[in-house]
């Protein structure tokens, strides 16, 4: 099954208009015809089935013949993530982030951190695509990027709160203390790791440090790694 996106469509809507991205894939690269199935999220949970009724170059029009509401009572997991030196490895986590399963994701910037900046329209695309390819039917929060402690005085108080770090010794691992069915909250560092003045920072914010494991990882790779164990935990 091949899944198109739509941010607008609202349950009242009787008719979804595709135009540039999503009218492209629909009539060149899938090549559907008229009265041909085509299923739609608004990445809000809501699926939309509907029919082709009109196609041309410029747009396709779909009649909305019903909708479904996806319920998922899955726990929700939010990635506060250090913005990457290079572009594409961040967006490479993006991506796998989305298809994993992750609600939530917040690029903070630490005192190590290289890079402050993040393309949001180009993020975006990237989490939507990844929605798509995997099949799921809400896109992930992704907001600007904030310094690490204006990120620690907004935390959400009702999820468990962890940060991965390679400061301390003999510390358990994010698998030990995760408990199934708990919304979690990561915090990830920069390349260059937290400073111990960070680490002190998070822990006053009732964070518990973790670690991923003997191996040092990269930023988007731990990243990544704590999405899969929050996943298969639960």
């Amino acid at each position: 099954m091949n899944l198109f996106y739509s941010e607008y469509i609202d349950v009242s809507d009787k008719e979804i208009i595709f135009l540039d991205q999503e009218n492209r894939h629909l009539t060149s690269v899938l090549r559907k015809n008229i009265g041909d199935s085509v299923t739609v999220t608004n990445g809000r949970g809501f699926v939309f089935n509907c029919i082709l009724t009109e196609i041309d170059k410029n747009k396709s029009v779909l009649k909305v013949l019903d909708y479904t509401k996806s319920v998922n009572n899955s726990p929700k997991l939010k990635i506060a993530i250090s913005l990457t030196k290079k572009s594409d490895r961040f967006e490479w986590f993006l991506e796998k982030a989305t298809e994993i399963g992750i609600s939530e994701i917040t690029p903070i910037i630490a005192q190590n951190s290289v890079r402050t900046r993040l393309n949001h329209i180009r993020a975006n695309k990237i989490l939507v695509t990844a929605m798509k390819q995997s099949l799921r039917h809400v896109l992930p929060t992704l907001n600007s990027p904030i310094k690490l402690s204006s990120y620690l005085d907004s935390i959400d108080s009702s999820s468990d709160s962890f940060i991965a770090t390679c400061l301390i010794d003999d510390i358990d691992l994010l698998s030990n203390r995760l408990t199934k069915g708990n919304n979690s909250q990561i915090l990830i560092g920069p390349e260059g790791g937290f400073t111990q003045n960070e680490l002190d920072l998070a822990k006053k914010a009732n964070f518990t440090p973790v670690s991923l494991g003997d191996n040092r990882l990269r930023t988007e790779t731990a990243g990544v790694v704590s999405c899969s164990i929050f996943s298969i935990i639960n």
